[in-house]
Formats: structure tokens, C-alpha cells, sequence
């Protein structure tokens, strides 16, 4: 598990949250139509809000993993945090694809997410993280 694999993962995380936020932002309709049963009232405003700053906030994230990929001094609380999220989220999804509001779609993503945190628990575990 070398620093350039660790940071070919981080990089790749960032890509996954950028990507799927980039994505759910610019059209809203599809993501809905891809991963969901039901729709979202984008013209209620506290719905727009939530489902914006969701996404909003998976871009931040993403950021975040890739700067984790930059510079080894920051992965130790980033990689902390975004494996509990990403555990958190692959929940959500599960609950969703249970009660039938998620489809196969959205329950992947969750266990992609999982992949991801169980990555993120190998950096973590690497003695010589904190040489860099």
C-alpha cells in the first residue's frame, strides 16, 4: 500500500463525490428517475434547499478527499469523517431500497460508498502515514 496507491484512491473518492454531485445538480429529474421510485418537489423551496446542499456538501467532500490525496497531514480526520459518512450513507440507502423508495441503482452506490470506507480504514491503518 504505497503513498501513490493511497493517493490514487483518495483521488478516485473525490472523483466518485464530485461526479455524483456535478451530476444530481445539473439535472435533478434524472438522478430521481435513475435511483429513486418516487419524485422530488423541487418547487418547494425547503426541498430545492436539502437536496442542493446534499449534493453541495458530497462536492465539498470530494474536495476534501482529494486534497487528503495531496497532502498526507490531512487524511487522518478527512478519511475519520468520510468513512463515517460513507457507512452512514450506505445505510440510507439500504433503508430507501427496503421500503422500497431507492432501487438497485441507489443501493450500489451505497455499497460502492462502503468499498470506499473500507479503503479509507486501510490508509488509515498504514504505520508511516504521517511521514509525508
Amino acid at each position: 500500500m504505497s503513498e501513490t496507491w493511497q493517493r490514487r484512491v483518495l483521488y478516485i473518492a473525490g472523483a466518485w463525490n464530485m461526479i455524483g454531485g456535478a451530476g444530481a445538480l445539473a439535472d435533478p429529474r434524472a438522478h430521481f428517475a435513475q435511483f429513486y421510485t418516487t419524485a422530488l418537489s423541487l418547487q418547494d423551496p425547503l426541498q430545492a434547499f436539502f437536496f442542493r446542499t446534499t449534493w453541495i456538501n458530497a462536492i465539498a467532500w470530494g474536495l476534501a478527499y482529494v486534497m487528503a490525496g495531496r497532502f498526507a497531514g490531512a487524511r487522518v480526520p478527512v478519511l475519520v469523517a468520510g468513512g463515517g459518512g460513507k457507512m452512514a450513507y450506505c445505510g440510507a440507502c439500504v433503508i430507501l431500497y427496503a421500503t422500497d423508495v431507492g432501487n438497485v441503482w441507489l443501493l450500489a452506490t451505497g455499497v460502492a460508498d462502503v468499498f470506499f470506507a473500507v479503503l479509507f480504514a486501510a490508509i488509515l491503518m498504514r504505520g508511516d502515514r504521517f511521514d509525508r
